[in-house]
């Protein structure tokens, strides 16, 4: 039993029978790399897999939060999950097939996303996600380029070229809504940024309106006052610090003046990385600045992607931030009643967790989920996975001191 749950070529069997309703506890594998990936699979095979088999929109929870109680609308709920899945895993999905069980994994992942893509784009497929869908398209469309960009050889070039028009034409069709200011101007400009790429066409005036919204707007020493100015929430972690980077990368390209920003925007990621690190407790548990905590752990977006390009700040090593990721993730997931009787992630707070805060009752937002895992793209035999586990600090976060949680910090 011991060696099925670790034989990653079974995959099938690790989602299903062995895994169950619960998620293996980290002791049963050989490493930090296989635990990871055993969960990943658990989060992302059901989103995946049912809509490359074109059931998805019947299948999948459909949660709604209070506010959409009144309202007749329903979420568009399978493809916001899609498309923020493929973003945690896309890094991971471009090392490639190899003859390795993990590698062979890829090759199925490779494989269900590209279906995936292709029912979410045909019309006559159940699964087609409409284009006119309101603010959705633009959200998923920003995810999805986040994920796509991640993996331009083993997702976008395996999609066949009507499936590429087609989320092309879906992302232009993103220009006739009228965003409002700073956030949905970073989401536009994430799209524009997806269309210059993959189709060779921009409007960089949304871009530079992203960007030139966003210098000032995240302004403010969160709690701590001891580093560079940012703002410190859940919604800075998952959406503004990452997709920002994205976008100046790009936009550094064809526009050098935008260099001296990108280059501030990481000094300002590396702060909130050590931040991060420090938020996460001995046992995994963590205080998180914010609305709702079905967000979890794409909290740590930015802690993941630090880690991801080799740009952890001096105070915090691969070994120490592995050991603080592979905790929170194990004090999530193991916990009874995470995930359903058919296996989905649960909607709402964490089982039996209620410190953890509300029920925020949407089922794409727990799928932020897999934005944790973006340092699976790494290799097996990068110093993050082979490194000693070491402590952490926990620095202020749990020292005892008081520390406002739930609560947004800006000026």
């Amino acid at each position: 039993m011991k060696r099925l749950l670790i034989c990653l070529a079974a995959s099938v069997l690790i989602y299903g029978e062995i895994s169950g309703r619960t998620v293996v506890p980290r002791e049963e594998f050989r490493g930090d790399r296989e635990y990871w990936i055993h969960v990943m699979d658990k989060i992302a095979r059901p989103v995946l897999s049912a809509l490359g088999e074109d059931r998805l929109k019947e299948t999948i929870p459909v949660g709604r939060s209070s506010a959409a109680m009144s309202s007749s609308r329903e979420f568009v709920t399978h493809m916001e999950s899609a498309g923020r899945t493929i973003a945690g895993i896309a890094p991971w999905i471009e090392l490639g097939p190899d003859s390795t069980p993990e590698g062979e994994l890829r090759a199925e992942y490779i494989n269900m996303v590209c279906k995936a893509l292709a029912n979410s784009t045909d019309p006559e497929s159940n699964d087609y996600f409409d284009s006119h869908a309101t603010r959705q398209i633009l959200v998923n469309s920003a995810f999805l380029i986040q994920g796509l960009l991640a993996a331009p050889k083993h997702i976008w070039s395996n999609l066949d070229s009507l499936t590429q028009s087609r989320l092309i034409e879906q992302w232009k069709s993103t220009r006739t809504m009228v965003p409002g200011k700073n956030n949905w101007y970073l989401f536009s400009a994430m799209v524009e940024c997806g269309l210059k790429v993959f189709g060779g066409e921009w409007n960089y005036d949304i871009v530079k309106r992203a960007i030139d919204a966003h210098k000032e707007w995240y302004a403010g020493d969160g709690i701590y006052g001891d580093g560079e100015v940012f703002h410190l929430d859940y919604y800075n972690s998952y959406v503004i610090q990452p997709m920002l980077l994205q976008v100046l990368e790009i936009a550094c390209i064809f526009d050098s003046s935008v260099t001296g920003f990108m280059e501030l925007h990481k000094r300002r990621m590396q702060r909130f990385a050590e931040i991060q690190e420090r938020m996460i407790a001995p046992d995994g548990s963590y205080p998180l600045i914010g609305r709702s905590i079905t967000y979890r752990l794409g909290a740590f977006q930015v802690l993941s992607l630090c880690a991801l390009r080799d740009m952890l700040p001096a105070s915090l090593s691969e070994g120490q931030v592995r050991n603080a990721l592979t905790a929170a993730i194990g004090r999530q997931m193991e916990h009874e009643g995470t995930f359903d009787k058919d296996g989905w992630l649960t909607i709402g707070v964490c089982g039996e967790q209620p410190e953890l805060g509300d029920s925020y009752l949407s089922t794409p937002c727990v799928y932020l989920t897999s934005l944790v895992f973006l340092p699976l793209g790494l290799p097996a035999g990068h110093p993050f996975w082979t490194a000693d586990a070491e402590p952490w600090t926990s620095v202020k976060a749990f020292s005892g001191k008081e520390f406002p949680i739930d609560k947004f910090i800006k000026e």
